[in-house]
């Protein structure tokens, strides 16, 4: 009877993987805008000394309240994936930790930005961020608890009503006259609003009412330690480039270098979305279906190959685009630097994929290596890369563009070493013969029509890198009936029994 139901989950678990992948890639798609709009809106009226000290005082906060979640953001969703009946209680135990850590992270911040003689203005910045990331990190305890039960439909909801909130009141707050504090104010008060709805949420999902054991926080502190670690090392070369690069270049290359870094992070949320849709689908099929592992990492990269190309390419042949949202006036700096940073953009949609494989393997220890690995480069390569084009070129951050490249570049080679066997086959080499080609056809294509206008040639361009790739066969009718097919709601997927039992 297991054999079957076995059988029956392995049939089943693509459908759960897309239709899941499909839910959060929507939510992002009607959040990019949104998300866009309230960067632009802000760097417009902030100007690009204040939008710069709220992009460092948010890159410290990323860093710093990686203490905060402490990697539960993966510990949460697998446990709970493979035990339904412990949700409440993981919960629980979650929230109390992110309650008593997130004060002494925000006072260790404060005391070390006053000791390195930062000014009032990157405190006030710092404080208000920590409060909404504070906020924030609740809600995310919530949306990887509902995520953990392999149901993304709530995240999806809560991810998009709470950047329609954060828009709508940051845009009143800068119409009125509100500065950078009142700004940050608003989306503190944006998760507030948010976290008491999906807290409401917990009941249609069958978690009953949440419960706090020390034994269970002490089990999450223990099993967060190498998501810990990754997370730290993925968040400290961020952290290290606003470093190096707030004292090694004026004000204004901060605001520059901030409005790439959120073009950027809106070009990756495809990539974002499907591997919060494919962590706990791993983590369950790694030991009871090896097999469907290696097909659903493959069909993620397959996935993420189609889509790299014409981001990549874009941001390579119309960063006016993205930069003119926030105002080509002050930031038109920023548009060397997308295309500078296009090579990490393309390269970091197959490490994250990569590096989702290799965790739900069990290898968070070797993969935090392998990240290590590309903070040393930062380390090395900032100092020296950020003075040369700061003084041949006048802006820094294309030398931390640069580095984001050679780093990313690290992670892929190491990444296609640690990934288990069976991952890379033809088929995929092929794929990626066949994207390349019609990637050339989007960049000529682009480039003919440039000329025209960035906001034509761009529709065009991609129009004929789909066509290429369905005429080459990259894209064929199987592939979108698979599509069609995961958005019918499927039966939910059986946890085997002995997944059920505490380990």
């Amino acid at each position: 009877m297991q054999v079957a139901a076995s059988a029956r989950d392995s049939a089943s678990y693509g459908q759960v993987v897309v239709r899941n992948t499909i839910y959060l890639t929507v939510a992002q798609a009607l959040t990019i805008p949104l998300s866009i709009v309230i960067n632009a809106v802000a760097a417009y009226f902030l100007g690009a000394e204040a939008f710069g000290y709220a992009y460092f005082a948010s890159t410290l906060c990323a860093f710093g309240f990686l203490a905060v979640g402490w990697g539960h953001e993966a510990v949460l969703p697998a446990v709970i994936a493979k035990d339904h009946s412990v949700a409440a209680e993981m919960l629980g135990s979650s929230l109390a930790w992110r309650a008593m850590t997130s004060v002494v992270v925000y006072l260790l911040l404060a005391l070390g930005c006053y000791l390195l003689g930062y000014p009032a203005e990157l405190q006030w910045a710092l404080g208000l961020s920590a409060l909404m990331y504070t906020v924030n990190s609740m809600v995310a305890g919530y949306k990887d608890t509902i995520r953990g039960l392999e149901r993304t439909d709530i995240p999806a909801y809560v991810h998009v009503a709470h950047q329609v909130i954060a828009t709508i009141l940051v845009c009143l707050v800068l119409f009125v006259g509100g500065k950078l504090n009142a700004v940050l104010l608003a989306q503190a008060v944006a998760g507030a609003i948010v976290l008491a709805a999906i807290m409401r949420s917990l009941r249609s999902v069958g978690v009953g009412r949440i419960s706090v054991r020390w034994s269970t926080v002490k089990s999450l502190t223990v099993s967060g330690v190498p998501f810990l670690a990754l997370g730290f090392a993925m968040a400290l070369q961020p952290s290290i480039d606003a470093l190096f690069l707030s004292k090694m270049a004026p004000p204004e290359v901060m605001g520059w270098f901030a409005v790439t870094r959120r073009l950027v992070g809106a070009l990756l949320l495809p990539a974002t979305a499907l591997l919060g849709a494919l962590y706990p689908t791993l983590c369950r099929l790694h030991g009871t279906d090896m097999e469907g592992f290696r097909r659903a990492t493959k069909g993620a990269l397959r996935s993420v190959s189609i889509v790299v190309v014409p981001v990549a390419v874009g941001c390579v042949l119309f960063p006016d685009i993205g930069v003119a949202l926030f105002s080509r006036t002050a930031f038109r700096p920023a548009e060397d630097n997308l295309r500078v940073i296009s090579v990490f953009v393309a390269l970091v949609y197959f490490s994250m994929p990569l590096g989702t494989c290799i965790m739900a393997a069990g290898r968070q220890r070797a993969w935090s290596v392998v990240q290590c690995l590309a903070v040393v480069a930062a380390v090395i390569l900032d100092p020296l890369l950020v003075p040369v084009f700061q003084t041949h070129y006048g802006n820094g951050g294309l030398g931390l563009c640069v580095v984001a490249g050679i780093s990313e570049a690290i992670m892929i080679g190491c990444g296609v070493w640690l990934a288990p066997q069976g991952i890379f086959d033809r088929a995929f080499g092929r794929l990626l013969l066949l994207v390349s080609v019609s990637g050339t056809a989007m960049a000529v294509v682009g480039q003919l029509a440039l000329p025209l206008s960035a906001y034509v040639a761009a529709p065009l361009a991609l129009a004929a890198y789909g066509l290429v790739l369905w005429l080459t066969g990259g894209i064929d009718t199987d592939h979108l009936q698979a599509v069609r097919s995961a958005l019918r709601r499927p039966r939910a997927v059986s946890v085997p029994a002995a997944a059920q039992s505490p380990s």
